[in-house]
C-alpha cells in the first residue's frame, strides 16, 4: 500500500486507515498535485531518523533550513523552478526543484504549502513570484522561525521524480516532511523534500551539518 508508515507491521483496516490518513497529511502538498494530476503516488515507506542511511541522514534529518544545508553541501547557491503552483488568497502550493546554480544539477525535488499571511507584504510578494527557494528568501527578510521535522521516508523515483532529479525510474531516494514555525509557534509552511542520489562520504556531511547545528 502507498504510503505506509510501517510495511513490516499488520495492521487492522481500522489501525491501516488511520496510518494511511496520516501519511497523506505529512504528504499534503506533494500529494495534491499528484492528485491533480490523476498520478497515484510513489510507494512512500516512512522511517525513522536512525534508519535513513549515509549521507542523507546528515542532509535530512535536522531542523536546519534545506536551502542553505544543500548549498553548503553543494558548494552552489540554489535556484528555484517551479513546476506548478496555486494561489488562492495568501495560500500558496508549488511543486519544484532546486538546481545548484553553478552547474544547473537538480539538488531536490518537493512539494510546498505556505501561508504567506504572516510574512511581511515585501516578502510575501517575492516568495509569491517564485524567483528564490523559500529557505533564502527567509534568510534575506531575517524572518524568524524553525523547523519541525514529522516524517523521513524513502520512495522509489517514478517517472516524474526520476525526470526532476536526473535519476533511473525505480532508483530507492530519500527524503523527509518538514515543517516550518514561526515565532509564535504556528505553521507556516509544509514541505516534501526529495533529494537525489549521492556519493558524497558520510564524513563530509556530517561535519558540515553538524558545525551548523
Amino acid at each position: 500500500m502507498p504510503a505506509t508508515p510501517d510495511p513490516r507491521a499488520s495492521p487492522s483496516a481500522a489501525e491501516a486507515g488511520r496510518a494511511l490518513a496520516e501519511a497523506l497529511h505529512w504528504l499534503m502538498p506533494f500529494h495534491y498535485f499528484y492528485e491533480k494530476a490523476g498520478l497515484a503516488l510513489p510507494d512512500f515507506r516512512f522511517l525513522e531518523g536512525e534508519e535513513v542511511p549515509y549521507p542523507y541522514r546528515s542532509l535530512l534529518v535536522h531542523s536546519n533550513d534545506m536551502t542553505p544545508t544543500l548549498a553548503a553541501f553543494h558548494h552552489s547557491r540554489l535556484s528555484l523552478e517551479v513546476h506548478e503552483h496555486e494561489l488562492s488568497g495568501d495560500f500558496l502550493m508549488r511543486l519544484v526543484t532546486l538546481h545548484a546554480a553553478s552547474d544547473g544539477k537538480p539538488v531536490e525535488y518537493g512539494a510546498i504549502a505556505i501561508q504567506l499571511g504572516g510574512f511581511p507584504p515585501e516578502a510575501a510578494a517575492e516568495v509569491a513570484a517564485g524567483k528564490k527557494p523559500l529557505g533564502a528568501l527567509l534568510g534575506e527578510y531575517a524572518i524568524e522561525h524553525r523547523g519541525s521535522p514529522s516524517a523521513f521516508f524513502s520512495v522509489p523515483a517514478d517517472a516524474r521524480i526520476a525526470a526532476a532529479l536526473g535519476q533511473s525510474p525505480g532508483e530507492t531516494l530519500y527524503g523527509r516532511c518538514n515543517q516550518l514555525l514561526g515565532a509564535d509557534g504556528m505553521v507556516f509552511a509544509d514541505i516534501v523534500e526529495i533529494l537525489p542520489r549521492s556519493d558524497e562520504s558520510e564524513s563530509w556531511v556530517a561535519d558540515s551539518v553538524g558545525a551548523r547545528s
